[in-house]
């Protein structure tokens, strides 16, 4: 998992519809990553949710963000630490 001298990193999440009708979310970036609900809308809110939280876990405060569709079965997300949000929102006021 994360160490505290972390930088960004690149999380890819795969989404798939199981046969219940749930969505699943998953990822081999990140050990312990599942998500599963109802609809894709609910599962934008929940991934980032599980990634913050997942790193919570470790002590670590991040920002999670979406990237670009990464064009295979797997979208991209991209976590880095809350402090350096914090230094970059200073230096522009």
């Amino acid at each position: 998992m994360p160490s505290k001298s972390m930088k960004a990193k690149i999380i890819r999440v795969k989404i798939e519809e199981g046969r219940t009708g749930l969505f699943f979310a998953t990822s081999p970036d990140m050990k312990g990553l599942l998500v599963a609900e109802k609809t894709l809308e609910k599962m934008e809110t929940a991934v980032p949710e599980a990634i913050r939280d997942l790193y919570a876990a470790c002590d670590m405060e991040v920002v999670v963000s979406r990237l670009e569709n990464g064009g295979d079965a797997f979208e991209p997300w991209v976590a880095f630490p809350a402090s350096i949000a914090r230094m970059a929102l200073e230096s522009t006021n």
